[in-house]
């Protein structure tokens, strides 16, 4: 027995012996195999991308660029048609030569100067601007633009701003008026100097007369109370406008009131559009008088300038008026035009005239 357990035990040893150093030369190459190759750690850092500005515009490839050092220019506050000037300066950042076709300017109000349209890469330049101001207070702003052969800004736009100020003020500026009150509602008008400075009133305008307004332009004060004098058939047939007051003050600008009344009779479709007529074949569109101030509607004639149109019927609607209109186009000829056009004038009872048109095509032979 005690052999055989000296046969194992030294079977076991060896068993071991073998596991230990056939298995080792194995499980390196294992571990060998198995591994991958290790690359070595790339140390640069990704770079943000480049933020693209009105200043610093990014240059790729070879090509102009135009960098403007300040787009925008405000003057701040200045007099009513009062002029004055700035500059911008600019350069080609590309690389290749920059040519400017010409500065675009959006109104009159400002004429800008460039001395010469070609900049070689690196050359600065300057546009110089005069500006004149509105005549109108509140604040302004206008574009201009630098038209060139800059590929990502072919078409560089340059502001400019303002303030005007005026040193005289009218109120009300703006009123309503109504046909059915004494002299039309239309309240006193007050023109006052803002900087105690005395002035002239030279003139007040009123297109088509619906309102006049006396003045002695002779006489000088800081403030002048208008009383307008309302003509309510002219204004019933010119029932919106402006009133213009030109005063001597060097800083009052261009003072205005606009007005509006309610007039006495609306047509509800002034203008009647006609698609695809046919020669002779009559066409009736609906139409309606309103009355705004409770006086009926009442046709005292009818004439039609082209003697297309006609009044097939009419029928009340309270004070209102409905009405059907008869519209015939001519025969047509091989010299004929393809659109028609007609105006019918109604005059009512009470003189007031009113206006209806139409305008259409022929249908296509």
């Amino acid at each position: 027995m005690k052999m055989y357990r000296s046969v194992f035990v030294g079977l076991a040893f060896l068993s071991l012996f073998v596991m230990a150093t056939g298995c080792q030369p194995s499980q390196q190459r294992d571990t060998a195999a198995a591994e991958p190759t290790i690359q070595p750690t790339e140390t640069t850092t990704e770079k943000p991308p480049v933020k693209v500005t009105e200043s610093e515009p990014v240059v790729t490839g070879d090509v102009p660029v135009l960098k403007v050092e300040n787009p925008a220019h405000d003057f701040g506050e200045i007099g009513p048609g009062a002029s004055d000037k700035c500059e911008y300066k600019f350069k080609n950042v590309g690389t290749a030569t920059l040519k400017i076709d010409r500065i675009q300017s959006t109104c009159g109000c400002t004429v800008p100067q460039l001395k010469k349209k070609i900049y070689e890469p690196g050359e600065s330049g300057v546009i110089k601007l005069t500006f004149k101001a509105p005549t109108v207070k509140g604040k302004v702003k206008k574009h201009l633009y630098i038209v060139s052969n800059d590929p990502k800004k072919p078409r560089f736009e340059l502001e400019v701003k303002a303030k005007v100020v005026v040193k005289v003020s009218i109120a009300p500026e703006a009123v309503e008026l109504r046909l059915d009150k004494d002299n039309g509602g239309m309240p006193d008008i007050v023109v006052k100097s803002l900087d105690d400075r005395e002035f002239s009133i030279k003139s007040v305008i009123v297109p088509q007369q619906a309102i006049k307004v006396k003045i002695d332009p002779a006489k000088k004060a800081k403030e002048f109370v208008l009383k307008p004098a309302v003509d309510i058939n002219k204004l019933n047939q010119f029932n919106t406008g402006i009133i213009q007051v030109r005063t001597d003050h060097p800083q009052a600008g261009t003072l205005s009131v606009r007005y509006e009344a309610l007039q006495k009779y609306v047509i509800q479709r002034p203008r009647m559009i006609l698609q695809n007529v046919e020669p002779a074949k009559a066409i009736i569109k609906d139409n309606f008088i309103r009355s705004n101030y409770g006086t009926p509607v009442e046709i005292a004639s009818v004439t039609s300038r082209n003697n297309y149109m006609e009044i097939e019927s009419q029928e009340r609607d309270g004070e209102h008026l409905k009405l059907k209109i008869k519209i015939t186009p001519p025969a047509r000829t091989a010299t004929s035009r393809r659109y028609i056009t007609d105006e019918m004038t109604v005059v009512l009872k009470d003189e007031t005239m009113l206006k209806i048109r139409c305008s259409g095509w022929y249908k296509l032979r």
